[in-house]
């Protein structure tokens, strides 16, 4: 009886029970947020969104309060306040103040009447101001460039994931087709049996001939165990990254034979082009010195002298009369030592991110050229296949037809068959070479699954 190979099986019974052809596009249909293997590459993302969030609480509106009461034996007093302060992301402090003291204070020499006064007051950071920083707006930016920082993490995670789940398609896809190749063969051996049993039977060849033919199959089996195996394990990993299992998977679809794709290859300046334009990895770099350049910002206001300038108006609800205060806070280092140490260390720092980056886009283009030409070498190849695979089954077609008219022997038909399994085997792997260098020069494009950037 002849062997039946379990994947082809699988196979018709798929198209009996509507099952769907798994191709590429399907992939993404797995890779969401509630796979996993996504998440965990992105997760990251929203941590520091909630971060950055944080970081706006700067900002918010605070209010405040304070009570002091005492009773000396020589002085007695109270006093207690409660207001509200707004700081500005521009540095500046707006704030309204109530207050009532009366008796002797004792950090200050506030006088209220009897119905208190309303203090209202603005503090302007002068240098802050003029240079368009201070540390909470550092803060802030800072947290910003992480979060966008993270995010294009994110998305090369992706790029890679998605990469690494296509090339594991395109393998099992690889082997599936290799599968039927070695099932074809065993077949071949098979259908032989037939015809060289009832050829003994009627005594026109030796008993030897059946045990030979025996033995092929048997080795034939054996090859194709292996390779079934080799399929199998490579579909427990693919289906692995859709978050799914193998019986799932087999019971929904069924896979497509592994064909060359007639992609759009761009040229090597258009892809240079795409890839400096596309890769998070490289924006990393970009985000790194602008947070470089802000903390640069802000360490260039230590250069100069800090100064500080409030201004409150008073209103006192006894004396119904308006007042004023004006403070200045002047404080300026002469030997600005941090200043410059800190200047020189982020120049140093900008100046090896830039080569990093510089280092990374060579690297790029190298790969670049190596895949255009692995392309080119594939493309070649594959053609070149097609016509030897042509001449071998014609030469396997003569074999057997010399084995029937008894002008061959199994050996030789045997040989001309597993030398075109090979040679089939060899176009099924420069095709899926071709594909797995087109899917790597995505990646190396920057190109990731849809609906992550």
């Amino acid at each position: 009886m002849r062997f039946i190979f379990t994947i082809i099986v699988s196979t018709w019974v798929g198209v009996l029970s509507a099952q769907e052809i798994f191709t590429k596009k399907d992939i993404s249909k797995y890779l969401t947020m509630d796979n996993p293997f996504v998440y965990s590459e992105v997760a990251q993302r929203f941590i520091y969104k909630h971060r950055e969030n944080y970081q706006l609480g700067n900002f918010d509106t605070a209010l405040r309060a304070k009570y002091d009461k005492k009773d000396y034996p020589l002085s007695d007093g109270e006093f207690y306040s409660a207001g509200m302060v707004k700081p500005m992301e521009n540095g500046i402090e707006f704030s309204a103040d109530y207050r009532y003291a009366e008796g002797e204070q004792e950090y200050n020499n506030i006088k209220t009447g009897d119905e208190g006064e309303v203090l209202v007051g603005v503090k302007v950071p002068v240098l802050s101001v003029i240079e368009d920083i201070n540390e909470r707006k550092l803060n802030l930016y800072a947290s910003r460039l992480d979060t966008e920082k993270v995010n294009y993490k994110a998305n090369d995670n992706i790029r890679l994931l998605y990469a690494k789940v296509v090339s594991h398609y395109y393998t099992l896809l690889h082997l599936y087709q290799k599968n039927i190749l070695v099932s074809d063969l065993v077949n071949y051996a098979e259908d032989r049996a037939v015809i060289i049993t009832k050829r003994v039977k009627v005594g026109s060849l030796a008993q030897l001939a059946l045990l030979e033919v025996q033995q092929q199959i048997i080795n034939r089996k054996q090859r194709l165990l292996r390779t079934q195996t080799e399929y199998e394990n490579a579909l427990e990993k693919f289906v692995q990254y859709l978050n799914i299992t193998k019986d799932e998977f087999n019971r929904m679809y069924i896979l497509p034979p592994l064909m060359q794709m007639d992609a759009e290859v761009f040229p090597y300046e258009l892809s240079l082009q795409e890839a400096l334009e596309n890769r998070p990895d490289l924006k990393i770099y970009d985000n790194e010195i602008k947070q470089l350049e802000l903390k640069d910002k802000f360490n260039g206001v230590s250069a100069y002298p800090v100064l500080d300038v409030g201004v409150y108006g008073v209103h006192d609800f006894e004396e119904k009369d308006d007042g004023y205060k004006l403070t200045f806070d002047f404080n300026f280092p002469l030997q600005r030592r941090q200043y410059t140490s800190r200047s020189l260390e982020i120049k140093n720092e900008i100046l090896h991110i830039r080569q990093q980056k510089e280092r990374k886009v060579s690297m790029l283009k190298t790969d670049l050229k190596l895949i255009h030409n692995s392309i080119s070498m594939f493309t070649k190849n594959i053609e070149n296949s097609k016509l030897e695979v042509e001449l071998v089954e014609k030469i396997q077609d003569a074999e057997n037809k010399k084995y029937l008219m008894g002008l061959s022997n199994l050996f030789m038909v045997n040989q001309r068959e597993i030398y075109t399994l090979e040679v089939r085997k060899k176009l099924l792997q420069y095709k899926v070479d071709y594909l797995l260098v087109l899917q790597r020069l995505n990646r190396v494009m920057g190109r990731s699954l849809e609906g992550f950037e």
